[in-house]
């Protein structure tokens, strides 16, 4: 009998042994593309993307993770931009995630802030805020962190704040880069955008992300879950009254919260009446800081994480 015990103990663990080591082959080059697709933008978006750029070439990854329309020019509207101060917080409750939405009438409100010291260390999201004083904030651009060690420095693209350029400068007119941020009459504008046309836009805030969710009222995922997996995200959109809106999701924490995809915080800023709106940085970075706290459940174990710019509300 003890034999018997024996010999099926030793099948369990080769059968254990043999799927640790089989697995990762079967999601990344088997037949599963939902799977796949799911790991692979995970990964792309963790401190750790050279896991998957040394196993795929860059048109294999974007053959495989697909799922977002090209995204059409923004057609810029009017509203009268309301002065109400008050700024309201509601919950996002899902079955697989938990998160929450915050509404900021007036979009002039709205600027980028950067951690003191950006090109050597990052801030976290309610140090930026504080130090600002401001009232609330989410993170917002993203950053080089090729050996993951979390110190949020080194953000790429552009960073623009009250007109002035404190990245991008040396950039040609005509260099494109993914955008997010608002002209002086308060647009959200999101997309690819060149210095030229920013400046044509009259554009005075903001920096390098995306992708685009909801461009001129039309959703830009179309099909799949839009390529990045679930994880924590962070979004930004706007009503066509103006009001802003602050979209974080907690993920990575089973129980609580598992996370969202593009997919997800599309629809439900959709949902929220957003005509226009971005993803912003996610992950261990998603973070909404409210009226002298953090609001959320950042997926990081120490906390907040360090980042180079944050969105605030003055």
């Amino acid at each position: 009998m003890r034999k018997h015990v024996k010999e099926i103990g030793k099948f369990f663990v080769f059968v254990a042994i043999f799927f640790a080591l089989t697995s990762p082959f079967v999601v990344l080059f088997g037949p599963f593309d939902n799977l796949k697709r799911t790991v692979v933008g995970a990964i792309l978006k963790s401190r750790h993307p050279q896991y998957i750029t040394w196993l795929f070439s860059q048109e294999e990854i974007d053959k495989i993770l697909g799922g977002i329309s090209s995204t059409p020019k923004q057609e810029l509207f009017k509203f009268k931009a309301r002065t109400d101060s008050t700024l309201t917080l509601k919950n996002i409750d899902s079955s697989r995630f938990k998160g929450f939405l915050l509404e900021i009438p007036d979009p002039h409100r709205v600027q980028v802030a950067t951690a003191e010291n950006m090109d050597e260390k990052g801030d976290t999201t309610s140090g930026i805020a504080e130090r600002v004083g401001a009232v609330a904030a989410i993170n917002a651009g993203g950053f080089y962190d090729a050996n993951g060690t979390g110190t949020g420095r080194q953000p790429y693209g552009f960073i623009l704040h009250d007109g002035k350029y404190l990245l991008g400068q040396d950039a040609s007119d005509e260099e494109e880069n993914e955008f997010v941020g608002f002209t002086k009459d308060g647009n959200l504008i999101v997309g690819n955008y060149s210095k030229a046309e920013l400046k044509e836009k009259d554009v005075v805030e903001g920096i390098s992300f995306g992708p685009a969710l909801i461009v001129n009222g039309e959703k830009m995922i179309t099909r799949g879950d839009g390529g990045w997996g679930v994880g924590p995200r962070t979004a930004i959109g706007q009503r066509k009254d103006g009001t802003v809106l602050f979209l974080v999701i907690d993920g990575r924490q089973p129980g609580y919260s598992v996370g969202a995809t593009l997919r997800d915080i599309q629809n439900i800023m959709y949902e929220e009446g957003a005509v226009i709106a971005a993803n912003l940085d996610g992950g261990s970075s998603s973070t909404l800081y409210y009226n002298g706290k953090v609001i959320n459940k950042p997926a990081d174990l120490l906390g907040e994480r360090m980042i180079p710019t944050a969105f605030v509300v003055k």
